[in-house]
This record gives structure tokens, sequence and C-alpha cells, in this order.
């Protein structure tokens, strides 16, 4: 959609509508009328061949300028400037702001999806420092830690800072860092069973309204159906007792988990669970 930003006069800031034919000029049959500053009685003519709007002299007296230079006939263009007798326009084409805006909406979508899929080593990068460096990353990032206490509490730190950038709810984040303990502390001490040699990959995901975190270990997986089962049909101190009972692990963290987290979910296998954490109550 074409538009006229009338730029002086009383009408300034007023958008008229381009349509076909339309004229400007001194006479009574123009649709848009002024008179002096050289007005001629049909001055310019806006016409529309294949979607593109064009503009020209309505006789041979007449003048038009666009974007400063004297024309006779012009395609117009989004944001060109024209001066018509004693009137001053800018063209507005919604039609051009909205592919600009679908071009910026599809650059970002592919920063994000190259951000989405790039994992970071947590242990050789500063990712306190490229988060500070890239705002983005502070939105989304995925990150490889060896499975060591060391890199653990170093990790947590790490995502405590990113998680206090987002504007959560202070209540809200103390339960997003206690499942993030939990589930991490899951992964090395019962994915890996202590094993240093092992790697945890954790991807952490603000959208916007909540935060997402997945963390996933190289171990074998577990039966989360039946512990997640537990925690959720049963009390704290049963849950737990069930657990320790039949050889597994779970009973009190899981309890918490379940409570604390707005979403949980585990793959297939049972070695990578993805939570969810509302920034808001």
């Amino acid at each position: 959609m074409f538009q006229l930003e009338v730029l002086n006069t009383a009408m300034a800031g007023k958008k008229i509508p381009l349509i076909d034919n339309l004229t400007i000029g001194s006479g009574a049959n123009c649709g848009i009328r002024a008179k002096g500053g050289d007005m001629q009685e049909r001055h310019a003519r806006f016409y529309k061949e294949q979607k593109r709007f064009f503009i020209e002299v309505g006789c041979q007296e007449a003048h038009i300028y666009r974007n400063g230079k004297d024309i006779l006939r012009a395609e117009l263009h989004d944001n060109d400037t024209l001066a018509i007798g004693p009137l001053r326009f800018r063209v507005i084409d919604q039609g051009a702001k909205t592919k600009a805006q679908n071009r910026l909406d599809q650059l970002l979508e592919k920063m994000e999806e190259e951000t989405a899929h790039e994992v970071y080593d947590f242990a050789q990068e500063d990712l306190f420092y490229l988060t500070t460096k890239d705002p983005m990353l502070r939105q989304r990032i995925n990150f490889t830690i060896p499975s060591r206490d060391r890199f653990i509490d170093q990790a947590q730190a790490f995502l405590a800072r990113l998680i206090r950038q987002s504007g959560m709810d202070e209540m809200k984040v103390e339960a997003f860092m206690t499942c993030a303990k939990e589930l991490i502390l899951n992964a090395h001490r019962h994915g890996h069973q202590y094993d240093e040699s092992k790697t945890i990959t954790i991807g952490y995901h603000d959208r916007g309204e909540n935060i997402q975190l997945t963390i996933s270990d190289q171990g074998s997986g577990f039966d989360h159906r039946s512990v997640l089962g537990d925690a959720r049909n049963q009390d704290a101190a049963t849950a737990a007792r069930t657990r320790y009972q039949a050889g597994g692990f779970g009973g009190l963290g899981f309890q918490m988990i379940t409570r604390l987290a707005d979403e949980l979910e585990y793959n297939d296998v049972g070695n990578q669970v993805r939570f969810v954490v509302n920034k808001d109550f």
C-alpha cells in the first residue's frame, strides 16, 4: 500500500492513500487541490502499472521535483520526497517496510538457529566474557562441561548469572537453580557414575516468558517413568524410601524438581532431561 505523507501546510503529518489516476492541481476536478507556488490547473498525475506507482506532469508548464530533481515522469519508491507546486510529500510504501521487516525477522531467525546448534566448550572458553560481549548468547547458549565437581560448580555460577539477567522473579530464580543443580548432579553421579572422562551438555534458552534448560549425559539412562511416577504420586519420605530400598536414586530430589519445574520431561532412554520454569508466578 502506497501513501503520501504531507510534509508542510496545516495538513502536515496526514497520510493520503495513493490511488490510481489521482491528480493534484488547482482545478476543481483534481483529487488534491492547492493554489499558489506555480501550481497548474492539472499539475501532476499518479498512476499504477503492475502494482508499481508512477508520477508524471499534468501539463507542459508543470514541474515536479522528486528527491530534488526536476522530472517529467518517474517510478515512486519508499521514502521519496516530492515537491508539487507549494506542496511537499513523502512517499510511504508499506509493502517495502513489510519486506524489510521480513528480511530482518529471517536474519534473526537464522542467527538464532546458528546459535542453537553451536556448542561451546566451557572448560576451554570464557563463557562469562562471551555472554558479556554478545548479548544474543544470554538468550540461548549450549555448552559442555567435564563431569567434575569443579566444572559443575562453575557452570552453576554461570547459569545463575544468566538467570538473574533474564528478569525472572527472585523466587523463581531459586526454583530454577534448585532444579538445575539437582539434575546436573544427577547426570554426574548417576548418569556417569562419577566418571570424570565423560562430559555433560547443557542447553540454556530464554524463551521470553520462561527459561528452558536441557541437560544431556553420556550414560545409559534410567527408568525415568517409574521414578517420576513415584515422585508425583507419593509423599517425599515414601518416595525416597522406595527408591533407596530398590537401589535407585531420585526420591527427595525428584520430589523437589516435580514441584518446582513448570515442565519436566526426559527422552526415551533417560539420559537427557528438559525442564522449564516460568519467569513469573
